[in-house]
């Protein structure tokens, strides 16, 4: 099936959304062994495209100390093979600048980096010449281990029905894994389908489609983009207007080019072929850019978007890998990256060096992709920072659980089939969209060159461990419950500042993480809203619930203290017991029993120093205090309270909201109340003036 052996791309590139400037690099023009230019000064955000020329060049990221030698995360094109001199290959290699370091980068095909085929960005012309020099002394020219391109956007651009001609040009593709290969289209209307073998004109089960897509003119701009998979089998394509097919309008991906099944024997099947089809819908298995505008992609009349997250090491179990030598025609994929997680490893939360392959596979799971702009203003405060190092950290904890959950669900998972397909998609995305929102945090914190003051990925993780399926759900739940929570509370003091900037950045992911938080209700068997309004909780009580609950440790330097974040976490709070109005769990909670301990230098509560009330902190607009049984360590539950909620103990009760964190003893606990419920009529069905 297509959903469990194809990949999508990423929606920023195909949008080709930039942040700054997209400088073009020249490699090996005129058969000349050297980069054009040798040196460019690039910005945070800017895109660097790398055009290739004859005969067969890489592009490889290095270090200064070791020229010709590959980095271990540094990005790689792999190898280009171009017959022209002059014009350069359909085939284009693409990075995004996202520090000003400098990096340094040559070609790995036989002795072309001790020839001077080197090349440097954010990097000065002198220091280059040092480069060079030690380039040129260099024992051996080395390329990455893996064909593969990595950590950039390898693309192939093919025609479809140029110039009036019913054709693919080329209609040979030969790209290795991991290439996007963009359908460009011209006059007429026009279709790629994907087919196999042995019935072409009729498209395969679980392949790719672009729909028709009418083009009046070369003005008028409309592609269509799909990653070549992980698997070495070769894809067939078709256009399935009129007698396109029929007449020759076909295409392949890595077909070989001798033998039964070549393009020409294709193309002799396809001949005879009465009839060509089309799926129902469309686009399937890849996204079209229409004009500008992206349609979304749908699997069937539910639109349900088709794609896998696979873990890039999983890519070479399922490719028949080759070693990579100077004539290698093909690619890589990403390198892997890895976070100490308390077992778990999630390559899309981990943090990301220029826009990673593994970005395709987290972009169309997720929808979209992180803002295409930010608005930067010259400078962020000192608390702004704060805020979004905590938020980042919390994200980091959601996106490695949710996608340890999905990797259990999957196929081929301990735990496969315990949910529905649809479901399992469902929490593929959430992963996904959660890495969008930590790349977002990522990318900001990064541009004010502060993303590694508090270094998130440097703290190792509690994250659930068990065999049971509801440790995940539960985790999930509460971990979205308080970043939603985080999240209010953030936004509303950005808004009292001068960094209200990043507002439509955070609230516009509230409703992504509210839905997700509906989903796990209805897992639940909850209500999936089960209030009108979310939980708006203090960051700092937010920030002692993460670091307590779901952190190990983290460094003892600066890069594991956030400023403006207490230092003392305030005391665990356990719910131990609920009294509910009837023997169903769904019940009203009436009374809960806590287990807490009041720290040693805690300030007593109010008249004889030992009254302590519970806060109940509901949906926003909803705060109550309830008086709590210092020996049975019992409060009661206000009745109008639904849904999830957040307390603490307090040794106040007359505090308001934003005040909270400072006479808080113990918390915050997170305690599921009640359902709405009832008949009512609102006046729905009478006209409204």
């Amino acid at each position: 099936m297509w959903s469990s052996s194809w990949l999508l791309l990423p929606l920023p590139l195909l949008a080709s959304i930039a942040q700054g400037a997209h400088h073009v690099v020249k490699v090996g023009q005129n058969e000349k062994l050297q980069f054009v230019p040798e040196t460019l000064k690039a910005a945070v955000g800017d895109t660097v495209e790398y055009q290739f020329f004859s005969k067969n060049h890489s592009v490889v990221q290095s270090s200064f100390d070791k020229p010709c030698q590959p980095l271990g995360d540094g990005f790689f094109s792999g190898f280009v093979p171009t017959s022209s001199p002059n014009e350069p290959s359909r085939t284009t290699f693409t990075i995004n600048i996202k520090d000003t370091k400098p990096k340094w980068v040559y070609c790995s095909q036989g002795n072309h980096c001790q020839s001077g085929m080197v090349h440097g960005i954010n990097v000065e012309s002198k220091k280059l010449d040092e480069y060079k020099n030690s380039a040129a002394k260099a024992k051996a020219n080395v390329s990455p281990d893996s064909p593969r391109s990595a950590w950039g956007f390898r693309r192939m651009h093919v025609d479809v029905g140029k110039d009036g001609k019913n054709e693919f040009t080329p209609k040979e593709i030969k790209e290795p894994p991991g290439t996007i290969i963009q359908f460009k289209f011209h006059g007429k209307e026009h279709s790629v389908v994907e087919a196999s073998f042995d019935k072409p004109c009729v498209p395969i089960e679980g392949g790719f489609s672009s729909g028709f897509i009418p083009v009046e003119d070369d003005d008028f701009d409309a592609v269509f983009n799909v990653l070549v998979p992980p698997h070495t089998r070769p894809i067939w394509l078709y256009d399935a207007n009129g007698k396109n097919c029929q007449s020759g309008m076909v295409g392949s991906i890595n077909a070989p080019s001798k033998g039964n099944n070549t393009l020409e024997a294709f193309a002799a099947k396809a001949a005879n072929v009465e009839k060509s089809e089309i799926p129902d819908y469309a686009p399937i298995g890849g996204v079209a850019v229409v004009d500008g505008l992206i349609n979304p992609v749908y699997d069937g009349p539910n639109l349900i978007i088709p794609v896998t997250l696979i873990d890039p090491t999983l890519l070479d179990a399922e490719t028949n890998e080759t070693t990579s030598s100077a004539t290698s025609t093909a690619a890589t994929a990403a390198p892997t990256e890895s976070a100490e997680t308390g077992g778990h490893s999630n390559k899309y939360i981990s943090g990301s060096k220029d826009n990673t392959n593994s970005s395709i596979y987290i972009n169309t799971a997720a929808g979209g992709s992180k803002p295409g702009h930010y608005a930067y203003p010259s400078e962020i405060s000192d608390e702004t920072i704060a805020f979004l190092q905590v938020l980042k950290l919390m994200d980091r904890i959601l996106g490695e659980t949710l996608y340890a959950w999905y990797k259990k669900i999957a196929k081929d998972g301990e735990w496969q089939g315990i949910y529905p397909d649809s479901l399992v998609s469902m929490i593929q995305s959430m992963s996904a969209q959660i890495s969008v929102h930590y790349q977002t945090l990522e990318d900001t914190l990064n541009h004010f060159s502060v993303g590694q003051t508090f270094n998130d990925t440097a703290c190792t993780l509690k994250l659930p461990q068990g065999n049971e399926i509801d440790e995940y759900v539960i985790a999930s739940l509460v971990l979205l419950k308080l970043e939603i929570g985080a999240l209010a509370d953030v936004s509303s003091l950005l808004a009292q500042s001068g960094d209200a900037w990043f507002l439509p950045a955070l609230v516009t992911e509230v409703g992504a993480k509210s839905r997700m938080s509906a989903v796990i209700n209805m897992i639940q068997n909850k209500n999936a809203a089960a209030a009108p309004r979310e939980v708006l909780l203090p960051l700092e009580l937010a920030w002692s619930y993460a670091m307590t609950h779901f952190v190990e440790s983290c460094p003892g330097d600066e890069a594991g203290k956030i400023k403006d974040m207490p230092d003392k976490l305030f005391a665990p709070l356990e719910v131990v017991d609920k009294e509910l109005s009837g023997a169903d769990s769904h019940e009203r909670a009436l009374k809960v029993t806590l287990n807490y301990t009041v720290p040693a230098d805690a300030e007593g509560g109010k008249g004889n120093g030992e009254e302590y009330w519970v806060a109940w902190v509901g949906p926003w607009g909803t705060y109550e205090y309830t008086k709590l049984d210092v020996k049975s360590k019992v409060a009661e539950v206000p009745e109008n309270m639904f849904g999830y909620v957040w307390i603490a103990v307090v040794n106040d009760n007359t505090v308001g909201l934003s005040e909270l964190e400072d006479v808080t003893v113990a918390g915050p606990q997170i305690v599921w109340t009640s359902n709405p419920s009832g008949e009512i009529d609102v006046g729905f069905d009478k006209e409204i003036v």
